[in-house]
């Protein structure tokens, strides 16, 4: 199966964080790929396929593969929901863009406090259009474990410069490099990293996906600007 149109692709991680998107997509075909689900359509009539990847960097990383190798892709959209570390000074719901992704956690755990030894770790330089240059925007961390304690929490955006962590991103955008893709990855802020002992709940993670779906439509065009 191969599309010989350009699409603008598009990459989140769960259905909640893609709902409004989908009301949005006119023209929808849904396309099961290896067991991956895509969403072809157009929004403001550009072609677009959205990725519903699956939670971390192995799904995310597979689903970017396969969708670059069936389709040609002139752009990449990366969003989603993201925990900002405690001096980030971002809010609740904030919408951050991405300068640089880094997948933070390849080492060794030589104990549970703060202590861990890092590998080479590779920096991917992200695109943030002209229109935005305003917005919050920094470091972003692709993590297998999101932080649930201030200790972890201070360790990495120290050890980073970072303002932010997700499970995703550095995945799509190593793809994105090797297919040499322009790569933009924009989120909304879900929690500010605290002390805590249970997962976010549905409620927490839909306002800051609704938050970020809503600035992806309504600044589609500028956000498109390079397609």
């Amino acid at each position: 199966m191969e599309f010989t149109e350009k699409h603008l692709a598009i990459f989140t991680a769960t259905k909640l964080e893609s709902e409004l998107i989908l009301r949005n997509l006119n023209n929808q075909e849904y396309l099961d790929i290896k067991g991956f689900s895509y969403f072809k359509g157009k929004i403001n009539n550009i072609p677009l396929l959205l990725s519903i990847t699956g939670i971390g960097k192995i799904n995310s990383a597979i689903a970017s593969l396969i969708l670059l190798n069936h389709f040609k892709v002139s752009k990449i959209l990366i969003y989603g929901v993201a925990g900002a570390y405690p001096s980030s000074n971002l809010s609740l719901g904030e919408i951050v863009f991405c300068e640089k992704e880094i997948d933070a956690e390849k080492g060794v755990l030589v104990n549970c406090e703060n202590s861990f030894i890092f590998m080479e770790h590779e920096e991917i330089d992200m695109y943030i259009p002209e229109a935005f240059k305003s917005f919050k925007r920094g470091v972003f961390l692709t993590v297998d474990c999101c932080s649930g304690n201030l200790q972890r929490a201070r360790f990495l955006e120290k050890k980073f410069n970072a303002i932010c962590e997700n499970m995703e991103g550095a995945a799509v955008a190593k793809v994105a490099k090797i297919f040499n893709t322009s790569a933009t990855e924009i989120r909304a802020i879900s929690n500010i990293i605290a002390e805590r002992k249970t997962l976010l709940t549905p409620t927490e993670i839909r306002l800051a996906a609704t938050k970020i779906q809503k600035f992806i439509l309504d600044n589609f065009l500028a956000l498109t600007n390079q397609f």
